[in-house]
């Protein structure tokens, strides 16, 4: 009994000495990458390659395609935060076609300035 005592009285130190990740230093710069890619092949064969209008999302026919690629660069300090997603594919190609080809491909975009140094106005 008195081993087992022993025992779990080392256990139970050894268990208390545990190490976290040490989250004071965070990265001011971070990257990040999504991609989707898909096949679809519509028995209708079009000769255009392209599914009906309505379907905006995965409409290119019998090929492989990227329907949403992104990179995204988030720029985070004490006072100074941004971000910056630049985005490609079908998706972008065909559901923002009406807008001005220098947006299309802009995916997230937005910056800010803590204006206080001592109150959060958040």
């Amino acid at each position: 009994m008195k081993t087992k005592l022993v025992l779990l009285l080392a256990f139970l130190s050894m268990a208390s000495t545990t190490f976290a990740q040490d989250t004071t230093a965070a990265p001011v710069l971070k990257l990040s990458a999504y991609i989707e890619a898909y096949y679809a092949y519509d028995f209708a064969n079009p000769a255009n390659h392209q599914r009906p209008g309505f379907i905006y999302s995965h409409n290119r026919h019998n090929e492989f395609a990227l329907n949403l690629g992104y990179l995204k660069a988030a720029y985070n300090t004490d006072r100074v935060e941004g971000n910056l997603a630049l985005m490609t594919g079908t998706y972008a190609q065909y559901n923002l076609a009406a807008e001005p080809a220098l947006l299309q491909n802009i995916f997230e975009a937005n910056a800010g300035i803590k204006l206080s140094k001592s109150r959060p106005l958040a």
